[in-house]
């Protein structure tokens, strides 16, 4: 009787009871690690994602509001636009206008995958002048204008890709001197 009680007054956890614990614990750190993981990646997407959009919308208010102030519209052609204006230093001619350095003027065909949105001052070569925005995703299809007009409405059209991240940026301007 004596060797009974001692069994019976010992208490502790089975052999299946530790693996079933143990199973329970892994998924949980399992399900909550995999959580983690996902909202790091989507976070980091949303911040690409805004920091795009953020130098996007720079570059397009900076060409909308010069855009504006157009006297002429000298040239417009699906990778470009050509103005002038009189932004404060006389009137001068602006382009604006979709650059790679493996293509040749004058877009399209667009060969690349990404190019560059460029503004120029005066006499312009393709490839001068200041880069505004990177990372514009070649205008699909191919021969889609990113830049158009409208009666005195002009249209640019942009898709910005990075990796994965993709967001696509519109915007009209009335040219108020025409």
């Amino acid at each position: 009787m004596i060797t009974d009680d001692r069994i019976d007054s010992q208490k502790g956890l089975t052999l299946i009871e530790v693996v079933v614990v143990t199973v329970i614990l892994a998924l949980l750190v399992f399900t909550i690690g995999y959580t983690f993981m996902i909202g790091l990646t989507q976070w980091n997407e949303g911040w690409a994602r805004s920091q795009m959009r953020t130098k996007m919308n720079q570059a397009l208010e900076l060409v909308t509001k010069n855009l504006r102030q157009a006297t002429s519209i000298d040239a417009l052609t699906a990778g470009s636009i050509t103005f002038t204006a009189d932004l404060g230093s006389g009137s001068q001619s602006h382009r604006v206008y979709m650059y790679h350095a493996s293509d040749a003027e004058p877009n399209p065909p667009y060969t690349q995958d990404t190019y560059e949105l460029r503004w120029a001052v005066g006499t312009v070569t393709y490839g001068s002048g200041a880069t505004i925005a990177t990372d514009i995703a070649q205008p699909n299809p191919p021969v889609s204008n990113p830049f158009s007009q409208s009666g005195n409405v002009i249209t640019m059209n942009f898709t910005l890709e990075r990796g994965v991240v993709s967001i696509d940026m519109r915007t009209n301007v009335r040219v108020r001197n025409l």
